[in-house]
């Protein structure tokens, strides 16, 4: 098969364009009240121009358990594609370079999620994260996040072996607010999608060092 074909460079695959309720019912919201550790709400609803809206009330006062330090965070989770039988699927990018969306924002910070859940225990909470700038304001933005800017994490702590993202192993998206920052939010979302760019080479962008096993893990 012909490559150009194929990639298509400058074209944007849309994977999940948020213009009608059948579309929101591919994501699922989830805060911190949810779980009973803290006092947040968000949700994803619709607005009058066909627009996904993802809005909410971020609030970081923590509740007094004695077990919960930290709170304060809303989230957006595309819902997990599967095969027939329930069988898990995944996402297959491994022939893009750049994840694309369009949104318009209020000026606040949003955390971008990849999940990339793997076979073992320890690999559940696998997740490459980076941050989305929001400008605010009347005007939409199309911001274009190359791949190799992505960072691992796991249950919220980012990890010491650091590495290029399985592209072929994509399970879930997420969008995150929780920049400490209490009161409203708002994030309009057209669509997001992922897009080949050859004048992107870089593979990875962050620099390892070999560490002595008992400083950080190999």
């Amino acid at each position: 098969m012909d490559p150009i074909c194929i990639h298509r460079p400058g074209e944007t695959d849309i994977v999940w364009n948020f213009n009608s309720p059948e579309a929101l019912d591919q994501w699922v919201t989830t805060s911190d009240k949810d779980h009973n550790e803290g006092y947040s709400s968000c949700s994803l609803t619709m607005n009058n121009y066909s627009k996904g809206v993802f809005t909410g009330d971020l609030n970081t006062r923590v509740p007094k358990d004695g077990k919960i330090k930290r709170s304060g965070y809303c989230n957006m989770r595309s819902i997990r594609a599967r095969k027939s039988f329930k069988r898990d699927s995944y996402l297959d990018w491994t022939m893009y370079n750049v994840l694309v969306m369009r949104v318009r924002g209020d000026g606040r910070s949003y955390m971008l999620n990849l999940a990339t859940t793997g076979y073992f225990d320890v690999m559940w909470n696998d997740v490459y994260n980076y941050v989305l700038f929001t400008r605010g304001g009347p005007y939409w933005q199309v911001a274009k996040i190359p791949f190799s800017k992505f960072f691992l994490s796991s249950k919220g702590r980012i990890q010491d072996k650091q590495g290029p993202i399985p592209l072929d192993r994509v399970t879930n998206v997420g969008i995150t607010a929780g920049d400490k920052i209490n009161g409203s939010f708002s994030l309009e979302i057209d669509y997001i999608g992922v897009e080949y760019d050859p004048n992107i080479t870089e593979e990875f962008a962050y620099e390892m060092y070999k560490t002595d096993k008992y400083i950080a893990a190999n």
